[in-house]
């Protein structure tokens, strides 16, 4: 959330009083979900990704969904009681459509009872917009086996019913998502990876086989930049010998005229360059991004159709710069 930066892992205090690290999922999240919204949408619930008018850009509420949760309960306005994000989508028949998108980015179930949980911020929604939302529930970690996928109470002949559209990582099936024409997927099958206790060889190897399976597919520069930056995050590799060899095989990749990726060296930049264009929510906010990276990489000595691929700008462009 606000205060971490991007990419790097926070330090957190166990009942010990003795230091661990923490990645960031609520960051990484929010961050993912922004950059491929609709291609997510797409995944997780098809008909909305259908109605949607995806010529025109979602609208992120968060400030407004920020003040939706003061509320005299606290305890909904912490870690890890908070959903994500309030999205507005525009229809194609000209209407808007608020989506709820919860993400148990946990590790462990102690975040308590999901279902409950989606509940309390469907009422809290639908107590400030008169309007149900559409919710979409993104579950990472491991939730209790005997837990329902829906919210359900019965009291004195009363009875609610609520159910929302679930994405579990878990159930993902690994052929599906490696043959994927969609772009999100990648990440997915990244994040369900990084699920386990993986070690730094394992890491290194799924790593590479990304750059592969990126390699192969016909999107997009800027997608398969971007693809690999989240990658790289939620694997998380620290081991500095793999990191070199890591490296080279990049290299290789330029050598041999694949150069898809921005060099590692300058990965924590691009990074934040990245999370800060996606902050601002729009085209001109990417555009400014990129041309900040191009500069960066001017003065740190790369050559103009270097830059140009990693930055995702024309080649002409960046030879004007330089002059």
């Amino acid at each position: 959330m606000a205060g971490t930066k991007q990419g790097e892992n926070t330090k957190i205090k166990d009942s010990g009083a003795k230091e661990t690290e923490r990645f960031p999922f609520d960051d990484f999240w929010k961050d993912l979900v922004k950059r491929f919204f609709y291609l997510l949408i797409k995944r997780a619930i098809p008909s909305l990704y259908e109605e949607a008018n995806r010529n025109k850009e979602p609208d992120f509420l968060d400030k407004e969904f920020q003040d939706i949760l003061l509320t005299s309960d606290k305890e909904i306005r912490k870690n890890p009681h908070y959903a994500d994000l309030l999205v507005k989508v525009p229809l194609k028949n000209g209407d808007e459509r608020r989506v709820l998108l919860h993400v148990e980015a946990q590790q462990s179930h102690k975040g308590g009872y999901l279902p409950e949980r989606m509940n309390h911020y469907r009422s809290l929604i639908y107590a400030h917009h008169r309007e149900e939302p559409v919710a979409l529930a993104i579950t990472t970690g491991v939730r209790p086996k005997k837990e329902a996928n829906y919210y359900s109470h019965y009291h004195f002949g009363t009875e609610l019913i609520y159910k929302y559209n679930n994405l579990v990582l878990s159930e993902l099936d690994d052929d599906v998502l490696l043959s994927s024409d969609n772009p999100i997927d990648i990440v997915l099958y990244a994040a369900k990876f990084a699920i386990g206790k993986n070690e730094e060889r394992q890491k290194f190897n799924f790593l590479r086989k990304t750059i592969e399976l990126l390699g192969e597919r016909g999107w997009s520069l800027n997608d398969k930049r971007d693809l690999l930056l989240f990658t790289e995050r939620i694997v998380n590799m620290k081991d500095e010998a793999l990191m070199v060899k890591y490296s080279e095989i990049l290299r290789q990749y330029k050598e041999e005229g694949k150069n898809m990726y921005i060099p590692i060296a300058l990965r924590d930049q691009a990074d934040d360059l990245l999370a800060r264009g996606m902050e601002k929510g729009r085209e001109k906010g990417r555009e400014e991004g990129k041309l900040e990276m191009a500069r960066n990489l001017l003065a740190n000595g790369f050559t103009p159709d270097v830059i140009a691929e990693s930055a995702g700008l024309p080649l002409d462009q960046i030879q004007s710069m330089m002059n």
